[in-house]
């Protein structure tokens, strides 16, 4: 039997990389749904699993930065032992904000999974 050649196994592991998906489905990026209102705009971030306590958000200058960071521990009991198994997920968004953007006029507030920010418009 001839060993593979090392174009065949360049091509088995392309053939592999186009064909396997690209992360869990949970960890894939979901887009920020951003709406212009009359008063200013309103971002809507997927924040499932998080408190508001594990979100902060940041302006400087004109972009606006939300990070986040969940915890989570399990303990459980196996074979007369005991094992723990501690997981840690962190993200951060920052999307710019528009020129007319008021950044000491933002309000922000979570209903469900869903992270709502308001951003007011300056005056004129």
């Amino acid at each position: 039997m001839a060993l593979p050649s090392v174009l065949d196994e360049i091509d088995r592991l392309f053939d592999e990389l186009v064909r396997r998906p690209w992360g869990a489905a949970a960890r894939q990026l979901v887009p920020a749904h951003v709406k212009e209102t009359t008063d200013g705009w309103v971002v809507d971030l997927p924040v499932e699993g998080l408190r508001s306590g594990d979100i902060q958000i940041k302006v400087q200058g004109r972009q606006l930065t939300v990070a986040g960071r969940r915890h989570s521990t399990q303990a459980r009991r196996q074979s007369g032992r005991w094992a723990q198994t501690r997981e840690e997920e962190s993200w951060y968004r920052t999307i710019p904000l528009p020129a007319e953007a008021n950044p000491d006029d933002i309000e922000a507030s979570v209903e469900g999974s869903t992270l709502s920010i308001r951003i007011g418009r300056r005056k004129r």
